[in-house]
């Protein structure tokens, strides 16, 4: 008894300075500036095009996402087939490599595409670099959900006479859309946050994490100080909206 209460007690005192080192940065930037300076700062045009432009692109990666991240977890989640290990390693790259690289990466990609196709400096680029930081996140996350529901449930399906397409749209994708959700949520979260591809791949126009960066090198933190602390409000207000809206208990639909 004795040793089970020195363990619990071992667990809370490691799992809370975890937790402090985590939350005591996040407060005191969430409280950096007084409100006055932060209701100047939502004044300024700059700012707002710039909070505006970085949801937008988030949105747009994560949808993107979606799209492209959800067929691929899918095939990795139900399919062998050689170079599968390949495959997954690859999607794992982006969480491993430097985003600085990532960008120069990028940049040689499209560097040659010419002038109207090119993403180099406009909205298009940013969102292609939010994708591939990002997307490893949501099709990890969509494989966990695709792997848990059960072969035989689609084997059912099927047997009734539903094809395979019917088979995921009315079995597998409702079966997974928590897993889904939690994904999307990550990447949508993850690339808004991103600063190092997109600060080498489109300077301009910027993004939340550029503006400050600019503002901080230029002229210091009292004045990347309130684009900060508006950027994380917004984010974690959002990011709570989507987590309770992840929570809601949504009946399973298509069966």
């Amino acid at each position: 008894m004795k040793q089970l209460t020195l363990w619990n007690a071992a667990l809370t005192a490691l799992s809370s300075i975890c937790l402090l080192v985590v939350l005591v940065p996040v407060v005191y930037l969430m409280f950096g500036s007084p409100p006055s300076t932060l209701w100047e700062t939502l004044q300024d045009r700059e700012v707002l095009d710039s909070l505006g432009l970085t949801f937008f692109c988030g949105f747009v990666a994560t949808l993107t996402g979606l799209l492209l991240g959800t067929p691929l977890a899918y095939l990795l989640a139900r399919s062998d087939f050689r170079g599968k290990h390949l495959v997954q390693g690859i999607i794992d790259v982006p969480i491993v490599i430097p985003h600085p690289v990532a960008g120069i990466a990028l940049l040689l990609v499209f560097a040659n595409w010419g002038q109207d196709l090119s993403p180099i400096g406009n909205w298009k680029g940013i969102v292609i670099a939010m994708f591939f930081v990002s997307v490893s996140l949501l099709v990890n996350a969509a494989q966990e959900g695709f792997r848990a529901v059960p072969r035989e449930m689609e084997w059912t399906s099927r047997s009734l006479g539903r094809g395979p397409v019917a088979t995921f749209f009315r079995v597998a994708l409702p079966l997974s859309r928590q897993n889904l959700l939690t994904g999307s949520i990550m990447m949508w979260a993850r690339s808004i946050s991103e600063f190092g591809s997109i600060v080498i791949l489109v300077y301009n126009p910027k993004v939340a994490s550029v503006l400050i960066y600019d503002r901080f090198a230029s002229f210091g933190l009292s004045y990347s100080l309130p684009v900060a602390v508006i950027l994380i409000w917004l984010s974690v207000i959002l990011f709570f909206l989507m987590r309770t809206f992840q929570e809601r208990n949504i009946p399973v639909v298509g069966h």
